[in-house]
């Protein structure tokens, strides 16, 4: 058979955002906005509720007070609903599997119809590792979305964020004790306008892959497959 066409592997058109409330899982307090600040600022246009947990509070990489301080500066401009800290301990968050999962059941109870959670993909392990405890107790029938943080991975959804994106750089300089740290911002910017490659006319987008929970792991296997010619 022949191989895959781009058309298979990434859309080439945008998407509506996904039905709210939303529950957003972030494994450090600025994973929420470098990944989708800028879905996030469009839910708060549409005021779509949304809450944020954050699984650790990133002390190995600066002072976990000031962390917590820049995170609640940034809920509050996007006016999230509610914000929890689950303090686990940063880079380690694997070692803690059960515990996070345990912890993250006790949200999906609530009438969440979105959860967006890590791409597997990522370069960090605490990015890994909450999705991997988020998929093990996500209700089978909710929508899960997979989002980017620090580098592409697969999509199947691509959000229009052009409109939105100046308020995601200030958001991102929020976070100041983070960008001091690397180089960011322009990893994000990259990032955003790398998934305009198939976009006539958007200056910047953000990626995501989307499924039910029970369909996740098996859409993304088949999403895969089609990079290779079938046999």
């Amino acid at each position: 058979m022949p191989i895959s066409s781009e058309h298979e592997l990434i859309p080439f058109e945008t998407t509506p955002l996904p039905a709210g409330p939303w529950l957003v899982l972030a494994p450090h307090p600025d994973d929420e906005i470098f990944g989708m600040g800028g879905a996030l600022v469009l839910a708060r246009e549409r005021k779509i509720p949304v809450e944020i947990v954050f699984v650790t509070r990133g002390e190995l990489a600066g002072d976990p007070a000031v962390r917590t301080r820049e995170a609640l500066q940034v809920a509050e401009a996007l006016q999230v609903r509610e914000v929890y800290f689950l303090d686990l301990p940063d880079r380690k968050v694997y070692e803690h599997l059960n515990v996070l999962a345990f912890k993250l059941k006790n949200f999906f109870t609530k009438k969440f119809k979105t959860i967006f959670m890590p791409s597997f993909f990522e370069f960090h392990p605490d990015h890994r590792a909450t999705t991997w405890a988020g998929l093990a107790v996500a209700p089978a029938f909710k929508e899960i979305w997979l989002y980017e943080i620090t580098r592409q991975g697969e999509v199947n959804r691509l959000l229009d964020i052009s409109e939105v994106f100046e308020e995601k750089r200030a958001l991102i300089k929020v976070y100041a004790s983070q960008i001091k740290q690397n180089n960011y911002f322009e990893v994000v910017k990259s990032l955003n306008k790398a998934r305009t490659y198939t976009l006539s006319e958007v200056k910047y987008a953000e990626g995501f892959f989307s499924a039910r929970g029970f369909l996740l792991g098996r859409r993304y296997a088949r999403w895969l497959k089609r990079y290779f010619p079938q046999s």
